[in-house]
């Protein structure tokens, strides 16, 4: 194992290349994705010309020229496909339902290992024009081609949406291979970061517009190329609440979530410093975080405030526990967008600590709305106005109520997306330096952990002579753990 990334990310180029000059084209894949996300996690830089162009190079060689002509395709047929597969974690949800508006028939494409386990999916879209999908994502790189492939050709879509992770080698492969003839819409998920798939659409559909001028200015994407759609957060306003897991008689909730990891990184701990201030200095507040990951520092807070601070799994009631909490804290040093779209939508506060630039453009006039704030200090004292004056907390949570996209906006949106490449929204043409950001990236980067999670996979297997100690000592961990 070398000692540095860039030499790791350089070796796994050099076994995708090799593999591609002697045909075997299975290990060259496993290689660019395991390139990929190596890259994805190190977040160094946002565009790797070098894998892009070895993934156009096995597009042509293994399904040739495309033999589907634009006649040949449905005019009302729309193919979205989700790399996830989740089920109202993220945007595949709202886009679905947005289809179904507007009157398409979708051919919805995801994981077989997701199959009957969407079920906020499945009751949406009962009843409508919708034909699933269901391909096998752990069989192969190729077989997962094959069978996406055969989706396409079997519906001929006349628009499809790729939906899915930074390092998909397989869905690139298959979406480069219809350029020119099938409209290929991606959805800038991770705009933010790293991901492969430069070549594999038309357009990109962008949630911000910092987005955007990262795509610009860092991607090197055609400003052409990129159109901007914020996003709603989907709830089932049916839902029934399912109750803390406490008595909150006469208590008052602050609530957090997200993935744990979105609160590490900072050497000074400085979400949790804000968690401690709050729970030491209000004893009717308890603290009540969702979310997944590394529990580490939020193990200490619940051990040291015993009864007022609580962590649970990810729920489907997560817009009820909004409404009943007093405003919503968002994590840091990374923000969570799609959980400041939620607290807005339930008409909760999220108060976000500045992180450069990293959070800006999720809500409409967001400089506006005194949610955010410079240093710990100022967002502390904000905290002590909303939860000393209840009329100051009103009036703030007034200011936040159209700051959202409405679904029937967006609903209309996607249609003229869809039928034209453009929406009402106009991207901002502020630049911006994103140089902090990465850093901080590079600064909690673990090499080892991030080599485990990207090389040491199913898919992985024909890289099992180059990294057979990686391999091993994954397999004996896992041995132990099952004893």
């Amino acid at each position: 194992m070398n000692n540095s990334v860039d030499g790791e990310i350089k070796r796994l180029k050099k076994i995708a290349f090799r593999s591609v000059r002697n045909g075997m084209f299975e290990k060259a894949l496993a290689a660019l994705s395991s390139a990929s996300e190596l890259t994805y996690y190190y977040n160094q830089k946002y565009i790797d010309e070098n894998l892009e162009e070895e993934i156009k190079s096995i597009s042509l060689s293994l399904l040739g020229e495309c033999n589907i002509s634009k006649r040949m395709l449905n005019p009302d047929t729309v193919l979205f496909y989700d790399g996830f597969g989740f089920d109202t974690r993220g945007l595949a949800l709202i886009y679905l339902k947005g289809l179904i508006a507007n009157g398409y028939k979708i051919i919805y494409v995801t994981n077989k290992g997701s199959k009957n386990k969407q079920p906020e999916i499945l009751k949406n879209l009962k009843g409508h024009k919708v034909q699933y999908c269901y391909i096998n994502m752990y069989k192969g790189y190729i077989a997962w081609i094959k069978e996406l492939l055969k989706c396409f050709v079997q519906y001929k879509p006349f628009v499809a949406f790729f939906y899915t992770t930074p390092f998909d080698v397989s869905g690139c492969v298959v979406f480069e291979h219809f350029d020119g003839v099938i409209k290929r819409l991606q959805i800038d998920l991770t705009d933010h970061a790293f991901w492969i798939g430069k070549y594999a659409f038309d357009y990109c559909v962008e949630l911000r517009s910092v987005g955007s001028q990262i795509s610009a200015n860092y991607r090197n994407i055609d400003i052409k190329k990129l159109v901007l759609l914020p996003y709603y957060a989907y709830y089932d306003e049916n839902e029934s609440f399912k109750g803390f897991p406490f008595d909150d008689t006469g208590k008052r909730v602050v609530f957090s979530g997200g993935a744990l990891y979105k609160t590490l990184g900072d050497l000074n701990n400085t979400y949790y410093q804000i968690v401690e201030y709050i729970l030491n200095k209000y004893d009717d507040i308890i603290f009540l975080y969702a979310g997944f990951g590394d529990s580490t520092e939020l193990e200490k807070i619940i051990s040291k405030y015993p009864n007022r601070a609580y962590h649970i799994d990810e729920r489907k009631d997560l817009f009820q526990i909004l409404q009943r909490s007093v405003f919503y804290l968002n994590t840091y040093p990374m923000f969570g967008g799609l959980m400041m779209n939620y607290a807005v939508t339930a008409g909760k506060l999220p108060l976000t600590l500045k992180h450069k630039h990293d959070a800006d453009g999720l809500l409409f006039n967001q400089d506006k709305l005194g949610i955010e704030f410079e240093t710990v200090e100022d967002l502390l004292k904000e905290i002590d106005y909303l939860l000393t004056d209840s009329h100051y907390l009103q009036e703030k949570e007034k200011q936040i109520c159209h700051s959202v996209i409405t679904k029937e906006i967006f609903e209309k949106n996607l249609k003229t997306l869809i039928e034209k490449n453009q929406t009402d929204f106009v991207i901002d043409d502020n630049e911006i330096d994103t140089s902090s950001f990465i850093a901080e990236f590079k600064e909690r980067f673990n090499l080892e952990r991030a080599m485990y999670k990207s090389i040491v996979k199913r898919d992985n297997w024909s890289l099992i002579f180059d990294y057979p100690i990686l391999f091993i000592k994954k397999t004996l961990y896992r041995m132990n753990k099952k004893m």
